[in-house]
């Protein structure tokens, strides 16, 4: 899920002052911000993948403060998005979340960034593939039914 415009525009001047001061992270692109809900690798499209999120509610969410993985830091992510995961085969450990930089070394320390977004619909989920000297290639699009919709 690639979140709309507003959101990415909001969230990259907020962290324009941490690009410059932790120059040595690899900060993402803000045009290849997503939140992923399953890594699914190679395949194109997992078996029933699409018919499973087919006609799910549009869940509103909003991106709030950081937190880390090992090298890895990250937005996370507020809302219901626990049924999309599911349904696209999310571990129980899933946790949504956008990442915005990685550490070159993992012991590298990470800052903590307090942030708290606007909130947005999502329409829709994208099954994409990650093609890292082009960014990523949308293979299909799923819509997400909307109160109005």
């Amino acid at each position: 899920m690639f979140p709309p415009a507003d959101a990415v525009a909001e969230l990259d001047a907020h962290l324009s002052p941490l690009r410059a001061a932790h120059p040595g992270l690899g900060w993402t692109a803000p045009d290849r911000w997503h939140v992923t809900l399953r890594f699914h690798g190679d395949a194109a499209e997992p078996a029933g993948l699409l018919d499973a999120l087919r006609g799910l509610p549009a869940p509103t969410l909003r991106l709030t403060s950081s937190g880390t993985f090992p090298g890895v830091l990250w937005m996370g992510v507020r809302g219901p998005l626990r049924p999309l995961a599911e349904a696209a085969g999310a571990a129980g450990d899933w946790r949504p979340h956008l990442t915005v930089a990685r550490a070159r070394r993992r012991a590298d320390p990470l800052p903590q960034v307090g942030f708290d977004g606007r909130e947005w619909t999502v329409t829709e989920v994208a099954l994409v593939r990650s093609r890292p000297s082009v960014g990523y290639e949308v293979l299909e699009r799923v819509p997400l039914t909307t109160p109005n919709g």
